[in-house]
C-alpha cells in the first residue's frame, strides 16, 4: 500500500538498482574440468592452452618450466614457502606472465615453478597449479557442483550474494605477501579456528592435533577418523575422511566440504560468502585405501 504514495519519478528511481541487479553478467564464466576427486582448468599461456589444477590453497599460482620457457620467462631468485604440514619448498620466481581464461587476461603478481608429475605421478599431464592469486583483486565464485568458475562483476556479486550467508574469512599472504589463499572462521567455544579453503585436497578434511578436541575429534587417532563440526550456522563440515596431523595451521577443509557448497570470495575486500549449489553435487568416491597426493591423507609424525 505505501508504493501508491511514491510519485512516479521517485517510485522509478529506487526500482532502477533492482533492474540492473537482475540484468547484471559476470566477467566471465569458466568451465572446470574433473581432474579425479579434484578439479582442473584451462588457460593460455606461451601462445598454448593449458591444463591446470585448481588449488585454492595453493598461494601461488605454479607453471611447468617447459611453460615458464614458452612464455618468455628466464626463471630468477628464489621464492620461499612452507606446506600446512611444516615442509620448507624454495623455487625460482617468474614476473609478468599472464595468462587468458574466459576471455580475460590474468596478471598474478608472481609465478613460481613446480614439477606436477614429482609430487604426484598422476599429475604429470598437468602443466601447473592456478591459485587464488592469479584472481588477485578480484571477486570469484566456485560451483564445484556445475563445475563452473565464475569471475564477478560488482552488479554479479551483488546479485549472487543476496540469498548467500557471509562466512567469516582471513586472507593469508605468505611468501612476502605474494601468495594468496583464504582461511574460514570455524567456530569453538574457545575462540574460532582459521581452516585453509583447498580445493586441491581432494578427500580429507584435516584439524591440527592440538585443537583436534574442539571440534569434537580425536587428537590421538592416527588414523582415518569422522569428523562432524558447524563451520558457519548449520553449514556443517562432515566426512568419515578426516585426519588429524600436526599441522602449521589450524586445519583444512578439503573437497570431502567444498563440493556441498558454492563459495563466492571477494579477494579485493576479505569478504565471503556460502549458498547451496543449484545442483547438487554427485556422489563422492570414497577415500582410497591409500590415497595419493590427491587424497591428502596426512604422513604420520
Amino acid at each position: 500500500m505505501l508504493t501508491l504514495l511514491i510519485a512516479a519519478p521517485v517510485a522509478a528511481a529506487l526500482s532502477a538498482p533492482a533492474v540492473q541487479l537482475e540484468s547484471a553478467a559476470p566477467e566471465a564464466e569458466i568451465a572446470l574440468v574433473r581432474w579425479r576427486n579434484r578439479w582442473a582448468m584451462e588457460a593460455e599461456i606461451g601462445g598454448k592452452t593449458r591444463t591446470f589444477l585448481l588449488d585454492t590453497a595453493g598461494g601461488l599460482t605454479l607453471i611447468s618450466a617447459d611453460t615458464a620457457r614458452a612464455a618468455g620467462c628466464t626463471p630468477w631468485g628464489r621464492l620461499t614457502g612452507f606446506q600446512m604440514m611444516g615442509a620448507r619448498l624454495d623455487g625460482p620466481r617468474c614476473d609478468g606472465l599472464t595468462m587468458r581464461a574466459g576471455g580475460l587476461t590474468l596478471t598474478p603478481p608472481v609465478m613460481g615453478l613446480i614439477d606436477m608429475g614429482k609430487g604426484n605421478p598422476n599429475d604429470a599431464a598437468l602443466d601447473g597449479m592456478i591459485a587464488l592469486n592469479l584472481f588477485e583483486h578480484r571477486a570469484v565464485t566456485i560451483d564445484f557442483a556445475a563445475g563452473k568458475l565464475t569471475i564477478e562483476s560488482p552488479n554479479s556479486l551483488a546479485k549472487r550474494t543476496a540469498g548467500m550467508r557471509a562466512l567469516p574469512i582471513r586472507i593469508s599472504r605468505e611468501v612476502s605477501g605474494l601468495a594468496l589463499a583464504v582461511l574460514a572462521g570455524v567456530p569453538t567455544k574457545n575462540g574460532p579456528l582459521w581452516m585453509e579453503l583447498d580445493s586441491g585436497n581432494g578427500g580429507t578434511v584435516l584439524v591440527s592435533k592440538p585443537v583436534a578436541a574442539l571440534v569434537g575429534m580425536n587428537p590421538a587417532a592416527e588414523g582415518k577418523q569422522a569428523a562432524d563440526f558447524a563451520v558457519v550456522g548449520d553449514i556443517r563440515a562432515t566426512t568419515a575422511d578426516a585426519f588429524t596431523p600436526d599441522m602449521t595451521i589450524d586445519g583444512n577443509l578439503g573437497m570431502p566440504f567444498l563440493r556441498n557448497w558454492v563459495i563466492t570470495l571477494d579477494l579485493a575486500q576479505g569478504r565471503a560468502w556460502i549458498g547451496k549449489p543449484p545442483v547438487g553435487p554427485a556422489a563422492a568416491a570414497p577415500l582410497p585405501a591409500n590415497p595419493d597426493a590427491g587424497g591428502q591423507q596426512p604422513a604420520k609424525h
